[in-house]
């Protein structure tokens, strides 16, 4: 065609990276994981006048039964940019949104996902494999930058020590010669481990994936981040469902 369109658009994946450091404990009703892309994130690679979401498709495997995505700017929330509280991996679709998000330099985006491990016995692993899982959203925007992965993952230092403690505190076979996934299948998982295991991804630093579309980063150091946080939550009105 002779009639361009005024911007190219791309796609950016947001939440947390595909790897077991952030896992799942079994027998859970609701166990939720975070990826966040952080403001030294979009600083160092959006453009000065931002680029503006139109479209999203949240994404998990078989245990993510809820999804969503908040807008963070100065410790503000903004409204979110997408959610699925009724998220099904059998219908996944991208999502046209009502009104379009715009995010500029410094903003954070966090990916959340609920996942429902009831009727699982150990842990489950992220990771590619369908049985793994996942928490990403793919977010379609314009203008085209070169951002192409803003994820993270816990820090690999941090959960370390988590294993170490597990062994000398917990008494379970963890190890410093084990992978991360021997560690996690090795523990033997409790109510009050679960719960310890959920405060430690609140709480412990982030290693981020801040990709160009070649693959390498952005420059910068990407290994203790601090967890954003919410200074001023977004105030949620009431529905009203009034009957008719």
């Amino acid at each position: 065609t002779d009639k361009l369109r005024q911007h190219d658009a791309g796609v950016l994946e947001i939440g947390l990276e595909y790897t077991d450091k952030n896992s799942i404990p079994p027998h859970q009703q609701s166990f939720q994981l975070s990826g966040y892309c952080t403001s030294e994130c979009t600083r160092a690679s959006l453009p000065p006048y931002g680029i503006t979401i139109f479209a999203s498709q949240l994404h998990t495997h078989l245990t993510g039964v809820r999804v969503w995505t908040q807008h963070l700017r100065g410790g503000v929330e903004l409204p979110e940019v997408n959610r699925d509280n009724h998220y099904s991996q059998h219908f996944q679709e991208i999502r046209k949104l009502k009104h379009p998000v715009n995010v500029f330099p410094g903003d954070v985006l966090i990916n959340t996902c609920d996942y429902q491990t009831i009727g699982r016995t150990n842990i489950t692993l992220g990771g590619y494999a369908i049985s793994d899982e996942m928490c990403v959203n793919y977010i379609h925007y314009y203008p085209k930058s070169n951002l192409e992965v803003c994820k993270s993952s816990v820090d690999t230092q941090y959960l370390r020590s988590y294993f170490e403690y597990m062994r000398e505190r917990e008494g379970q076979s963890t190890s410093t010669n084990a992978s991360v996934k021997q560690n996690y299948l090795s523990i033997e998982w409790n109510p009050n481990r679960a719960l310890f295991l959920d405060r430690f991804y609140q709480s412990s630093p982030l290693s981020m994936q801040c990709n160009q579309s070649s693959g390498d980063r952005f420059p910068g150091y990407w290994n203790g981040i601090p967890v954003p946080e919410i200074h001023f939550p977004l105030k949620t009105s009431k529905r009203n469902c009034s009957k008719t």
